[in-house]
């Protein structure tokens, strides 16, 4: 690698790293006063930059919006999916993806807030395009529960209906995980990869 190949690497790492922080405060001030109470100025000056150095990394709010959906809804589908190919059993690997799915949330609560709730937020081509990636994540889990009836390791007559009672059984604790609460992020998520798993147990 040449010294200007090393600077452009570098630079395009550091540049990475302020997309993801940006991204992160943006989520958490959509969270805290919502995405209509919360301008590129108001960001900005969070960040502790000027409103022009933000736009030089998103051209819009609507932009910053659709890059915090996708923490969940691009970025986890991308990085969860290849666990129901791996190794193990098919109620592992499933047992392993809800692990991961809840783990999910407590890291990044304030995407998960945005994901949920300020999607009417994106204009109709965006709303498209997380939509692919939500479809895929629920067709890819009934596949799995398909193919592990089949096995018999699970009781699943209809794994698209099945699929979503998971994901909305999975997705709750969205509504009330508090880092202060009574247990853990770990426990919960270990608790409910036992519990879906104990369901679909014949």
């Amino acid at each position: 690698m040449t010294a200007t190949q090393h600077r452009e690497e570098s630079q395009s790492r550091r540049n990475g790293a302020r997309r993801a922080e940006l991204i992160a405060l943006a989520s958490r001030l959509f969270r805290e006063r919502g995405y209509h109470g919360v301008g590129m100025r108001a960001i900005a000056e969070a960040a502790d930059m000027q409103a022009a150095s933000l736009y030089h990394h998103f051209r819009s709010k609507e932009e910053l919006l659709l890059e915090a959906i996708f923490v969940v809804d691009r970025d986890m589908v991308v990085d969860q999916m290849p666990i129901l190919d791996g190794p193990g059993s098919y109620r592992e690997r499933l047992a392993r993806l809800v692990r991961a799915h809840v783990m999910h949330i407590g890291v990044n609560r304030d995407a998960w807030w945005v994901a949920g709730r300020e999607l009417r937020a994106l204009s109709p081509e965006k709303l498209d395009t997380v939509q692919v990636y939500r479809r895929a994540y629920q067709h890819r889990i009934a596949q799995h529960l398909a193919d592990g009836a089949r096995a018999g390791e699970f009781r699943c007559d209809d794994p698209r209906l099945t699929t979503l009672a998971v994901l909305d059984m999975i997705n709750g604790p969205n509504e009330w995980f508090d880092p202060a609460g009574r247990l853990s992020i770990d426990q919960i998520a270990d608790h409910y990869a036992e519990l879906v798993v104990r369901q679909l147990t014949p």
